[in-house]
């Protein structure tokens, strides 16, 4: 499925044009419902079996997934779910209500309508890995899993909130549950929105939250659970022997984890690579596939791949990330032709290599910096909050600072702490669950997005690999090597080979490769010779900044846009233009300009009225907007 909408209690009852608006291509198609008191659209990839909704219970419950459902945490123990994922929430909804959420395995976005009680019900996942964001109306809601589409409803009356659209250019996200667009919010991770039909009402109810209780083990022993739960995710993933299934494969360690539980399976894959060219990336991403007699195809990144990208991707933002994140978006009628399903790697890094925990840098002047493995606590939220907060762009005419906005939106609650509405037991949760939601990093535009054009996903989001990361102390995440370790388990011949930034196989103990990654990093940098074109690179990403100083894009993109640049009351256009010079002088300004030019691709911008007075007001500070909605957490969960 590509993505879901619909409306209650507003007029017209009508989710056709927020449907449309969320097709990816023209082979998509829609399926739409309706009566007195609901509408809900779908909209579906080619071929998806499935009927939509599901229902259950005579009819009286119905049910839309967009996502998988893979398993349950049953009363009776863990069970594989082999029906379709929506048929199965509607008969464990009608069995036994909203309860059934806590043990759900999946990843998905969900809607249930019960006739009976008179509630739209709109679901999270336990990450909120596929967001749903929502209009508030004076009897209604208004909802779409792409907040582009919203305005198209005549019930949605929105425009920008300055703050939260300063941290979102500050930032490249915005945290939590806020957006910034005015009255619109997301579904809250791990929780279930209620919506009284007949009244309008709205309460949040919480079936899930992480917490962190590290254990007392050895990275050999967490390694051997890591490989055992991977081994048993993907089984489950790929149970379907009809399904042709493709991995995007780098040069690196987490699709090499995948790649080693599928072999270890014995399950058939296509192996994908993306790269402007074969470097040594590539060359280990193919020796990696050759080790395990699977197929390998390198997709090569043509001169303009990132400038359509722009083009193709900036309606499909949710403010979160940028237009070049769908990695693999240029591809996309290639890759399904190819595979049914494409499996990644991602987030590996994030769960079992520690990327979130801040960590002491060494920074060696001209030579280079680098991260030592050791954690930095945050000891209050002012760490937390200097951490996070970044500097504004120079184009953006905002009258509050980043840290500022983003203080103002973190509060205790005792032991617990709220960020951008979303609630933690602690700071220690806050600083290591950060992706708790999933959106609050940038790179969920890359996962969001595949999913727009064809079934995918990574395990590492399976339920049962991040109950074992929130198991794993810190010091294991930075110095634990257990993605290594685990792969070397599943699949010897694959920790037999480099990583992409390696000069050792990756079985070789974890400071000789530290060492040796820095160690390569500073030749590629300092004693060999550039690559044929200036934004080619020796691994798998392009040189966004080079590429930015010899392609005429962005700057294309920022004359084409000089008249609504100049209009809009919150950029400044010698601010644009400085912005850009600035990076073609050698200042690092990539993350800034690919914010903007995404901003000013979106088809967002021709549907709010974005030149008022309002919206150059700053949002209500967290805990008046939180009043003003009187809305408070009892020990139930429940938000009312």
């Amino acid at each position: 499925m590509v993505g879901l909408c619909g409306a209650t209690g507003v007029s017209p009852l009508s989710a056709e044009a927020l449907a449309a608006d969320i097709e990816y291509n023209d082979s998509d198609h829609r399926d739409t419902f309706s009566d007195d008191e609901i509408a809900v659209a779908s909209v579906s990839h080619p071929g998806e079996a499935g009927d939509k909704p599901a229902t259950a219970a005579n009819g009286d419950v119905a049910v839309w997934l967009w996502g998988d459902v893979w398993g349950d945490e049953t009363d009776d123990g863990y069970v594989t779910v082999e029906t379709d994922g929506a048929a199965y929430c509607a008969e464990r909804y009608a069995a036994d209500g909203t309860s059934f959420l806590s043990g759900v395995n999946g990843n998905f976005a969900g809607v249930i309508y019960d006739r009976t009680r008179g509630d739209l019900l709109l679901l999270s996942d336990r990450l909120g890995t596929r967001p749903i964001h929502y209009y508030e109306t004076d009897g209604g809601v208004v909802f779409s899993t792409n907040i582009q589409s919203l305005p198209l409803h005549p019930a949605v009356d929105t425009d920008f909130d300055l703050d939260y659209l300063t941290e979102y250019f500050s930032m490249k996200q915005t945290y939590g549950v806020k957006t910034p667009l005015r009255g619109v919010e997301k579904v809250h991770p791990g929780s279930v929105v209620s919506v009284d039909v007949d009244t309008g009402e709205t309460t949040t109810e919480r079936y899930w939250e992480p917490v962190y209780d590290p254990v007392d083990a050895s990275a050999e022993q967490l390694a051997e659970r890591l490989a055992r739960t991977m081994k048993d995710v993907v089984a489950d993933w790929t149970a379907d022997s009809e399904t042709d299934y493709g991995l995007l494969l780098s040069g690196g360690s987490d699709s090499r984890l995948v790649l080693a539980a599928l072999d270890s399976l014995d399950v058939s894959v296509t192996g994908f690579h993306l790269n402007e060219w074969r470097n040594r990336e590539a060359r280990i991403a193919e020796r990696v596939a050759d080790a395990v007699g699977i197929d390998f195809q390198l997709l090569k990144r043509g001169e303009d791949y990132q400038a359509k990208a722009l083009e193709r991707e900036s309606k499909r933002s949710n403010f979160v990330g940028y237009f070049n994140q769908n990695h693999a978006g240029g591809f996309a009628d290639r890759l399904r032709s190819e595979c049914d399903m494409l499996l990644t790697g991602h987030y590996g890094d994030t769960l079992f290599k520690g990327d979130d925990l801040p960590t002491a840098d060494i920074d060696l002047g001209p030579a280079g910096s680098f991260d030592l493995p050791v954690e930095r606590r945050f000891e209050d939220l002012d760490a937390l909050v200097g951490e996070r907060a970044k500097s504004k762009p120079s184009y953006l005419q905002s009258p509050r600072s980043t840290e500022e906005i983003y203080a103002e939106n973190v509060t205790r609650r005792g032991d617990a702490l709220v960020d951008h509405g979303v609630e933690y037991r602690s700071l220690r949760e806050a600083t290591v669950c950060k992706r708790y939601p999933v959106t609050n990093s940038a790179s969920q535009f890359f996962l969001y997005a595949t999913a727009q054009f064809i079934p995918s996903g990574t395990p590492f989001l399976d339920n049962r690999l991040i109950d074992l990361f929130l198991k794993i102390p810190a010091e294991h995440f930075l110095r634990g090597d257990l993605i290594n370790k685990a792969t070397a388990k599943l699949s010897p011949p694959l920790a037999e080979i480099p990583h992409g930034r390696g000069l050792f196989p990756i079985r070789y103990p974890f400071a000789l490769n530290w060492t040796s990654n820095i160690a390569l990093s500073f030749a590629d940098t300092h004693l060999r010779s550039d690559p044929a074109r200036a934004h080619w690179t020796r691994g798998p990403w392009t040189d966004h900044n080079n590429l930015i100083r010899n392609h005429s894009f962005i700057r294309d993109t920022i004359d084409a846009n000089e008249e609504r640049i100049r209009e809009l009351p919150f950029l400044d256009w010698d601010g644009v233009v400085e912005c850009y010079e600035a990076h073609c002088r050698g200042e690092d300004r990539m993350k800034d300009l690919y914010t903007l030019a995404t901003f000013l691709n979106m088809p967002l911008l021709d549907r709010i009225d974005d030149g008022s007075d309002r919206s150059l007001s700053p949002s209500e500070p967290a805990s008046r907007q939180e009043s003003a909605r009187s809305a408070r957490t009892d020990g139930s969960g429940r938000v009312d």
